[in-house]
């Protein structure tokens, strides 16, 4: 296989301005968000979309050319087919891809073998192949791409879920099933392909050769939204000769952008001035674009309690700071909440998140977010914003300094910050009491798991959690987000069988990071061994923390809490993962891994030394700890429908 590239210009990459690319009367082509929010206003831009405008049309603006599918002269590529796409994705920025056993994609491997600067990841199962993926994704923000069989969909379609619940741009690719095997019902094939994978995605489509980098860009502006999300193509693309345009193309930009129109701007401030007791709600777009000190600074200014939901994806406030209440739905702070206004939250996740926003009886709401599927979703706010996040809490900030004056701002920011920190205050009180009271039980309490891994692991370690109904107990104990930890998950596809896979994609993405998979035994089940193939292989020296409860927890209370005869009887089906008892070490070590197991409370400190020595030397571990049954003891905590298959044929042979 031989190919060519000819550059069609040397000129230098465009710089660009963060700011809207408009002649002020400096004459220097830029203006700022205040000069921009007065431009708007008497020139009549409309750039959001506002209650009043609802039934219009949404008007968007892009902030940077980049945001549109390149228009500039393309380098041209001949080869095969499959090469023109390897060459796309190296344009893209892409180097990592992620790969499960095919025989599909021989014109691919050689183009990615002469390439010789393409890391291929194998994995053994396609699900956890696309939750690597993901997990790269979220912790790179550059673009997942994984390859495989098209028998594999349907073990790829539970994390294909997932990414699509979290709006992680991925494309997700499978050979074999064309067009000519349409209505056959041959070999491996079915009609519609790609028919399972639609309700997940944002877009499929074919990678064939005649316009194979065009499909591919497009793709790719699929993937980035919004909404962001998972693109499913079949791969076409083989030893086909082609001549195709190769674009540079800066991912980092590639998601279309909005900017709020001046009018909803300035109402969300002028309902902020007049608050007695706003809240913030963070969500997982500020995580997204990065918005973490622009948040924390808009907080800041008039002292505004931050909240998150239980599904938010990143820690996008940090939770040692004095204005942060925790979560949404546990809140009774203010009383009197006369306003929240949520920042890139969607409010899809799940029943808790409307508890919260419902639990402090009528309030105004202002949502805003970059997707404009989320808008009025699953609420109906009294102010829809369609913006970029950190562009509108920028603007909002600005449009705060244009309406107070200095001195009633530091009246208003003094006043409700006694009271709020006062509040968190004893909140870090009550954690200290929870960690202190069981603080030697064993089982370990889930607090005291929290409370040593913050003693030993780096400041900037990341962590990704799967773990279910007692998972802030942990968190409670963990210095989390700003200059604290990173944490990336849980999912709010809440589909078991990401966490693990997901780590070791995050740990692929910040190899010089600490990076700590907090799993819950049944989600480890979850088919989620196969990975430790992957993480041995590739030596990702991580921490793979099992807390294990012997239990299904979360489900268990779900059904308990319904009621009826079954909580009545104290029964539950599916909750008791006892007898067998896992021994999760014994998993690790099968996979040329360290395993530690802990029993005692007092003995989870040296553990955590000895798993952080190995990890030192380039070994992940898996760290089993017997953690409490926590929560409501509603059912009878050993207690399964037993069923010997072993006794019925005795019975029958003895018979």
């Amino acid at each position: 296989m031989s190919s060519t590239r000819k550059p069609a210009s040397n000129l230098p990459p465009m710089e660009v301005d963060e700011r809207p690319t408009e002649p002020n009367s400096n004459g220097s082509g830029t203006v700022s968000r205040r000069d921009f929010l007065a431009a708007t206003a008497a020139t009549g831009i409309a750039l959001g979309v506002g209650q009043a405008a609802a039934a219009a049309p949404q008007e968007t603006v892009a902030l940077k050319p980049e945001n549109a599918l390149p228009k500039g002269q393309p380098e041209m590529y001949t080869g095969t087919a499959a090469g023109a796409v390897l060459a796309q994705l190296k344009a893209a920025g892409v180097r990592t891809l992620f790969h499960t056993n095919t025989s599909g994609f021989v014109p691919f491997f050689e183009a990615i073998y002469a390439a010789g600067d393409v890391q291929v990841i194998n994995m053994t199962h396609e699900g956890q192949a696309v939750a690597a993926a993901a997990g790269y994704t979220m912790a790179s923000r550059n673009l997942g791409f994984f390859f495989g069989s098209h028998v594999g969909i349907f073990n790829a379609l539970s994390n294909t879920y997932n990414a699509w619940k979290d709006r992680v741009p991925l494309l997700v690719t499978f050979s074999g099933g064309g067009t000519a095997e349409q209505g056959k019902d041959s070999f491996e094939s079915w009609d519609n392909t790609l028919g399972p994978t639609e309700p997940f995605t944002t877009w499929t489509g074919t990678l064939a050769a005649p316009e194979v980098t065009d499909t591919l860009r497009r793709a790719m502006k699929f993937a980035f939204g919004p909404p962001s999300g998972p693109v499913t193509l079949l791969f076409g693309a083989g030893g086909e000769q082609v001549e195709a345009p190769i674009y540079k193309i800066d991912l980092a930009t590639m998601r279309q952008r909005s900017r709020a129109q001046t009018d909803l701007i300035e109402k969300a401030a002028q309902w902020l001035i007049e608050a007695e007791n706003p809240v913030f709600v963070v969500g997982s777009q500020v995580g997204v674009e990065g918005a973490y000190a622009e948040i924390v600074a808009l907080a800041e200014k008039l002292s505004v309690p931050v909240a998150e939901t239980m599904h938010s994806l990143y820690a996008n406030f940090p939770n040692d700071h004095p204005l942060f209440l925790g979560e949404l739905q546990a809140q009774r702070f203010p009383r009197k909440q006369d306003l929240l206004i949520s920042f890139g939250e969607s409010f899809t996740a799940g029943r808790e998140d409307i508890r919260g926003l419902t639990a402090s009886g009528p309030r105004r709401i202002v949502h805003i977010s970059h997707d404009p599927q989320a808008l009025g979703r699953s609420i109906a706010p009294d102010l829809s914003i369609l913006s970029e996040v950190r562009t509108a809490i920028r603007d909002l900030s600005d449009a705060l300094d244009g309406m107070l004056t200095k001195d009633r701002m530091a009246r208003i920011r003094s006043s409700r910050l006694a009271e709020v920190s006062a509040l968190t205050s004893s909140l870090k009180q009550s954690r200290e009491m929870a960690l202190r009271a069981h603080f030697d039980s064993s089982p370990v309490t889930w607090e005291r798991v929290g409370y040593e891994l913050e003693k030993v692991l780096d400041k900037d370690a990341v962590i990704v959690p799967e773990v279910g109904t007692q998972y802030y107990k942990i968190y409670r104990q963990l210095k989390l987000g700003g200059p604290n930890k990173q944490r990336i998950g849980r999912t709010k596809g809440d589909a078991l069988g990401w966490g693990l896979a997901a780590a070791f994609g995050v740990n692929l993405a910040l190899p010089d990071r600490q990076v700590v998979a907090l799993q819950g035994d049944g989600g480890f089940l979850f088919n989620q061994s196969e990975a430790l193939w992957s993480i041995a292989r590739y030596e990702a020296p991580m921490l793979i923390v099992i807390m294990n409860n012997h239990s299904y927890n979360e489900s268990r209370a779900r059904n308990m809490l319904n009621g009826g005869t079954f909580y009545e009887a104290g029964k539950d089906f599916n909750g008791y993962l006892g007898d067998p008892n896992v021994e999760y070490t014994k998993i690790a070590e099968a996979y040329g891994l360290k395993g530690e197991k802990v029993k005692n409370a007092g003995d989870l400190a040296p553990a955590l030394q000895r798993c952080l020595r190995s990890m030192r030397d380039g070994r992940a571990v898996v760290l089993d700890i017997d953690v409490a049954i926590d929560g409501a003891p509603l059912s009878q905590g050993t207690w399964y429908q037993r069923h010997s298959i072993a006794e019925i044929r005795k019975k029958r042979l003895n018979g």
